[in-house]
């Protein structure tokens, strides 16, 4: 084998088997998240609860389509060093999923800054960007389709595939500064909403800006290394990271408690959920995670708890107990 063939070898092979390594793992990831979601906040709105379950499906469908595309280049065809370059279905699998699930993530969080911030501008801003980065998704799927070469694909699809990915980015950026920015409006310094509005900030800038830069990162290999088709490592994962950061705002709402706590306990800001064994005379124990040892039946309830914030009115000398509103909005909005 020469020097030549053997580098294409290289470059083409090492970034689809990284990128589809990420997407098996991350899969993993979300698919955890999932469960946690829907065992934690069985009273969240319906368009949320669906939302979730859409993308869980594309996300579902997308790693079985990869998964076809790896099993047929590295098991069926393997040294086949001129089917590499085929595109199987990852015209389908990756900018048409990615597309899609990335518009739906983001149309989700347009609507909530849109409630939030009462700004229809800033809505349309993140809608408008979201729908033209998902059309440009759908067209360079069909170029990717026809054209059928990895290799190539930097050279004959580079218009859609800039929209594309420069759209998302921005999309993105304009999501985490408008809700960094709303939230901190928000803050009523009181312990509870403070600890909360706290740790969503934090989490949207770090989920933002980890699809942002991974959508830039990808866009400049893309750019810049039209010849080696390192940009598929991450674009493979991508649609893996929105899916994987709508669950991870969704669900830093809640706490996974390890230990048994009185019922008039208070626990720290959002919701909180904990598995407790009960035995057959009804006394109950807290567990770390559900008992799946096999060694008897053993029922196993959730508890979820919110938390309250009590506070003093000196002028009005009268205390009352509120409830943080902004969980309420990222659950029901």
């Amino acid at each position: 084998m020469s020097e030549a063939v053997l580098v294409n070898v290289t470059t083409v092979s090492g970034p689809l088997l990284l990128g589809y390594l990420f997407n098996w793992g991350l899969f993993g990831v979300l698919s955890v998240q999932v469960y946690f979601y829907y065992l934690a906040f069985p009273r969240d709105r319906r368009l949320t609860k669906w939302l979730v379950c859409g993308i869980y499906i594309l996300e579902l469908s997308q790693t079985i389509l990869l998964t076809h595309d790896a099993f047929g280049t590295y098991a069926i065809h393997y040294g086949d060093d001129g089917f590499l370059n085929n595109m199987q279905l990852i015209p389908l699998s990756v900018p048409i999923f990615s597309g899609m699930v990335s518009c739906a993530v983001q149309m989700h969080y347009g609507y909530l800054l849109r409630k939030l911030s009462g700004s229809r501008l800033l809505g349309f801003a993140v809608a408008f960007f979201a729908i033209a980065q998902c059309t440009a998704a759908f067209v360079q799927g069909v170029q990717a389709f026809i054209v059928n070469d990895i290799s190539a694909l930097a050279t004959k699809a580079f218009a859609s595939e800039t929209i594309w990915l420069a759209g998302s980015a921005i999309c993105d950026l304009i999501i985490a500064s408008g809700m960094t920015y709303i939230l901190l409006q928000k803050d009523t310094r009181l312990p509870a909403t403070h600890a909360l509005i706290t740790k969503l900030v934090r989490v949207i800038v770090e989920t933002g800006c980890l699809t942002a830069v991974s959508a830039t990162i990808q866009m400049a290999l893309f750019i810049s290394l039209r010849e080696k088709p390192y940009f598929t490592c991450i674009g493979l994962a991508l649609a893996k990271l929105y899916s994987n950061s709508l669950l991870a705002i969704l669900n830093s709402r809640i706490r996974i408690e390890g230990v048994h706590s009185s019922p008039g306990a208070q626990v720290s800001a959002g919701s909180s959920f904990a598995f407790y064994e009960r035995s057959a005379n009804g006394r109950r124990s807290a567990l770390p995670f559900p008992r799946l040892d096999g060694n008897g039946p053993h029922i196993v309830d959730v508890r979820i708890q919110r938390q309250t914030e009590t506070w003093t009115d000196d002028n009005k000398s009268k205390a009352s107990t509120t409830t943080p509103d902004l969980d309420s909005i990222l659950s029901k909005a």
